[in-house]
């Protein structure tokens, strides 16, 4: 049934074998049971520990701090300057604008009810708490309350979903606006008529979802993302009206296809009044022919019988935001690709198969949620796509629909294996098991590879770097997502796979297995939504935050103790420190106060590490808290704490003892570098990680960013080439004087790589295949030097 035809046999809402021992021992409806689980669930996951995590550096942490700052900062009287005059063409976006506001709005409302972290995201919280509810009544009124639940339980392990619950950086209000809609319009078509006054009830929640969804839609994405989207896409599924027209000319009710023809009617007058807002922004003095570049120097903008009109740069008080005459190459096809497959992970992968197989259903009821989840998905990925190419980023804002494929279709799988139908497992089903199986081994693999993309889905063009240092539990964060993803369509794809029909010899014991499996992988499910709410989240954020630095020096401090920060960490230490910290500019100042009799913190970029080391000299500091990406704590008085200072035993200002391994005569290069010594074993198992130490002593600035290069030359290769001091301090740092420990684990061969002896060679290199080049050795014995400025400094025997 598409969303505008009549409604035709109820369905009922059954839970089925979901939660059947709670549907015998309470006397309630199932769908008012689906609706308190679904609130349950939903509430657990988005809700709890919103304030724990501290906000990711920089860009959440930049948005709070430009539109809610704390209380009492905020609070406090601003320097006042001259408003500029009003323009018909304005630039940036205005004061009164309402379009795309949403999340500043929904933080400043926060920080007024809560001046904190978790304060400023509880808003976007309740609005992914509103969106999984919606997604699950519709879900519910096509074919019932198991659906919801699935859908709520699918909706929920995604990463889209609970991420922008708990970033400020979060556009859930499109989202959540688009889903309230699609419910008001197909309660509107699905109305309930078991009594009056639970029709009435019905309609009022209707068109309140309705006037709610339409004031998040556009306050949250626009008229485009947040009204158009949602609404097309149900006046799509109902035929664009034409069920309507027919009906009258049949001389048939027009009651049931009446909200498709309505929203057919809003959605065009919508799209009408942004075409000509946007034509009375364009720059009619720029009507050009498309052959010429383009007056800002990207190419030809795309023309129009043989001309086009450039877009005059005002911003669109409907669109949200300004209309660019040229497109941003930067957003490709991967920019929302990338964000429905990361950001949807698992089982976003199945929804496509989901949409087809309800497409093709022999309930009519079925194939309207399909022609709906296929209009709003794709209307939202066309939107998104544009949207990004001539305005701003966005996030993609239809992976509900995703959500509520995939519920309604499991669904109606179980209840086909309930009634025994013979065609409830197809052969193709096997297929499909085997397709989403690997799909998301294949997504998980690329998220594990590329895990900037994940930590990075809510920031656009701004990639927000993974801390590679970070793990969970016996494994590296990143890797949880495959491992989850597997172990949760694992059971899945074993429950469609091992179905057979009740004249099979073994049918029911594979069907108490297939049971059991489907249940496991919805266990599994919920397990992955809670991990990335309980786990991903809050572990990044000891790397991503400053608020994990903060917290080491509040456990550390004593009375009296001074804070100094160098750089720019926003209202971080505000929140954070429990008190001001004296703010300094240079990295002088930080050596000055480390210089001082009593104890001294300061937090500085970790990127002055390598100059800071240089400069204090001999005076002694400490990292107390490493974790941080961008920022170290530091301290001149160690007091107890653990010193994890990298430098330390890696760049030092007196000569290293206990070398053991020398060369036979002196080996420089270039005049900079002059090798003092190794540790290598000279016996290797052949596959093992083996930890190599070579000693070097500075003569000179070295300049340039050199790698060293460590060849095992024998009946094959192997080497240990690698960045110097784990790329901590690139070889342009390099000062006279310093003494560098460089130490380095690689892997002894591989199994292909015969026994034998191999010959070491070292030397540093600089560019990529096939331009390398060497550093020239300007000393070393003649039987160690090579043609190719390498020294062969020992033989391995690798076993």
């Amino acid at each position: 049934m598409s969303p505008g035809f009549p409604r035709g046999a109820s369905r009922g809402y059954v839970l089925g074998s979901l939660l059947p021992f709670v549907r015998r021992s309470l006397p309630v409806p199932p769908w008012v049971l689906a609706l308190g689980v679904v609130f349950a669930l939903a509430a657990a996951i988005v809700l709890p520990g919103l304030g724990r995590p501290g906000l990711w550096e920089p860009q959440e942490r930049q948005l709070a701090d430009r539109v809610a700052p704390p209380a009492d900062l905020a609070a406090k009287p601003k320097p006042t300057t001259p408003a500029p005059p009003p323009t018909e063409c304005p630039r940036t976006q205005p004061e009164d604008a309402t379009a795309r506001t949403l999340t500043a709005d929904a933080a400043k409302l926060g920080r007024d009810l809560s001046d904190s972290d978790g304060g400023r995201k509880l808003p976007l919280a309740m609005m992914a708490l509103v969106t999984v509810l919606a997604a699950a009544g519709i879900a519910m009124r096509f074919t019932g309350a198991r659906a919801g639940v699935l859908t709520a339980i699918l909706l929920l392990s995604m990463p889209l979903l609970v991420m922008q619950a708990r970033l400020l950086t979060s556009e859930i209000g499109t989202a959540c606006g688009a889903t309230l809609l699609v419910y008001g319009l197909v309660a509107l078509a699905r109305p309930n008529r078991r009594s009056w006054w639970l029709a009435t009830i019905d309609l009022l929640i209707a068109l309140g979802a309705l006037y709610a969804g339409a004031t998040l839609g556009f306050r949250g994405g626009g008229m485009l993302l947040g009204l158009i989207v949602p609404i097309g896409a149900f006046a799509a599924a109902g035929g664009l009206g034409v069920p309507s027209i027919r009906a009258a000319w049949r001389r048939d009710s027009v009651i049931p296809t009446l909200p498709a023809l309505v929203a057919t009617c809003v959605v065009a007058a919508m799209i009408a009044a942004l075409a000509y807002q946007l034509y009375e922004l364009r720059d009619v003095g720029m009507l050009i022919d498309p052959k010429d570049a383009s007056p800002m120097g990207k190419g030809a903008p795309r023309a129009l019988f043989g001309h086009a009109v450039l877009a005059e740069g005002c911003w669109s008080t409907s669109l949200g935001g300004v209309w660019n005459a040229n497109d941003d190459i930067r957003m490709v096809f991967d920019s929302t690709f990338e964000q429905i497959a990361y950001g949807t992970f698992p089982w976003g992968v199945l929804a496509p198969v989901a949409i087809i197989a309800l497409l093709r259903d022999d309930d009519q009821d079925v194939r309207g949620a399909g022609a709906l989840m296929l209009a709003w998905a794709g209307a939202a990925w066309i939107a998104s796509e544009v949207f990004q190419r001539k305005v701003t980023f966005t996030i993609y804002a239809g992976f509900p629909a995703l959500a509520i494929a995939s519920g309604v279709w499991i669904d109606r799988v179980l209840a086909r294996r309930a009634r025994g139908d013979r065609d409830a497992m197809p052969i193709g089903m096997r297929l499909v098991a085997l397709f989403f199986l690997l799909a998301v081994l294949t997504f998980g693999l690329d998220m594990r590879a590329f895990p900037d993309r994940v930590t990075s889905l809510l920031f656009g063009g701004e990639q927000l770097a993974y801390p590679k240092t970070s793990k969970l539990l016996f494994l590296g964060t990143k890797n949880w997502p495959v491992l989850l993803g597997v172990l949760t369509v694992l059971p899945f794809a074993l429950s469609l796979v091992a179905w057979r029909d009740a004249d099979h010899p073994h049918a029911r014991a594979l069907h108490v297995l297939c049971t059991r499996a489907f249940a496991a992988a919805i266990a599994m499910t919920v397990v992955l939504a809670a991990f990335w709410a309980y786990a991903w989240h809050p572990r990044l954020s000891v790397n991503l935050s400053s608020k994990a630095l903060f917290e080491t020096y509040r456990s550390l401090r004593k009375p009296g103790d001074k804070l100094v920060v160098m750089g720019d960490l926003g209202k971080a230490p505000h929140d954070y420190a429990d008190g001001e910290p004296e703010v300094v500019q240079t990295r002088d100042q930080v050596v000055k106060s480390l210089t001082q009799p009593g104890r001294v913190f300061a937090i500085a970029p970790q990127t002055e590490l390598c100059t800071l080391h240089r400069e204090v000299g001999t005076q002694r500091y400490y990292v107390l808290d490493d974790r941080n990406v961008r920022n170290l704590l530091i301290s001149n008085k160690l007091d107890g704490a653990t010193d994890h200072n990298p430098l330390a035993a890696a760049i030092l200002h007196e000569p290293p003892e206990g070398i053991k391994q020398k060369p036979k005569g002196r080996v420089v290069w270039d005049n900079k570098i002059e090798l003092l010594g190794w540790s290598i074993p000279e016996r290797m198992e052949r596959g093992d990680k083996v930890k190599v130490t070579l000693y070097y002593k500075i003569l000179a600035p070295v300049g340039g960013t050199w790698q060293v290069l460590m060849h095992f030359d024998g009946p094959l290769r192997f080497n240990g080439d690698h960045k110097p001091i784990a790329d901590r301090c690139p070889t342009s740092t390099w000062q006279a004087g310093d003494y560098v420990v460089d130490t380095h684990v690689m892997s002894a061969g591989g199994g292909a790589t015969p026994s034998a002896r191999y010959d070491v060679n070292i030397g540093f290199f600089t560019g990529s295949n096939p331009n390398f080049r060497n550093m020239p050795l300007s000393e070393a014995p003649a039987d160690m030097r090579d043609e190719h400025n390498r020294v062969k400094i020992m033989s391995v025997a690798l076993e």
